[in-house]
């Protein structure tokens, strides 16, 4: 099996995530849904059979279709003067490689990257440089559904104990179950 992420604007209706949920039936693979009033966001991972051809969920989706999982992040700060400036160093000329995406939401910015490229201390890192020039504090919303592999190399690295893998995650294998 291999993972896909879905990006929308807004939060679909229930009829549209089921006519994609349809979609991914058929193909022998599975969605889960995130939405996010707040960021006005949706976002969906995939878990299709290898070789799938994204053409079709390129079709029925009118949004970006990651043939990988992606994170998703909207960071809010409290001061907006601070905005402008995280924004640009995140998705600016300058912004890290593993980047895809850097749009405006409601009060922050929503910030897409590949987890295998760049790592979440270095997008946060960041961001937290350009709000440390206004004093300011960031809330943090994840947005994506990430799959155990991703979930437990965050863990991994932020808690710096490299021995933390998805089968060591008890609410990992308690979903499971």
């Amino acid at each position: 099996m291999v993972y896909s992420t879905l990006s929308t604007d807004g939060v679909l209706d229930a009829q549209r995530r089921g006519q994609i949920d349809d979609t991914v039936r058929r193909a022998g693979g599975t969605a889960i849904w995130r939405s996010s009033e707040r960021a006005s966001r949706t976002y969906a991972l995939l878990e299709l059979p290898g070789g799938y051809d994204h053409g079709a969920m390129r079709a029925a989706f009118n949004g970006v279709v990651y043939d990988k999982a992606v994170i998703a992040l909207a960071l809010f700060p409290t001061l907006s003067e601070a905005l402008p400036f995280v924004t640009e160093a995140l998705g600016g000329a300058g912004r890290p490689a593993g980047i895809l995406a850097c749009r405006p939401c409601p009060g922050g910015a929503v910030v897409e990257w590949d987890p295998d490229v760049t790592e979440a201390s270095i997008i946060l890192g960041i961001a937290d440089i350009e709000l440390s020039r206004f004093a300011s504090a960031r809330v943090a919303e994840l947005l994506s559904p990430l799959p155990p592999s991703v979930v437990a190399k965050l863990a991994a690295s932020g808690l710096k104990a490299p021995e933390i893998e998805p089968r060591r995650i008890l609410e990992l294998r308690i979903n499971r179950a």
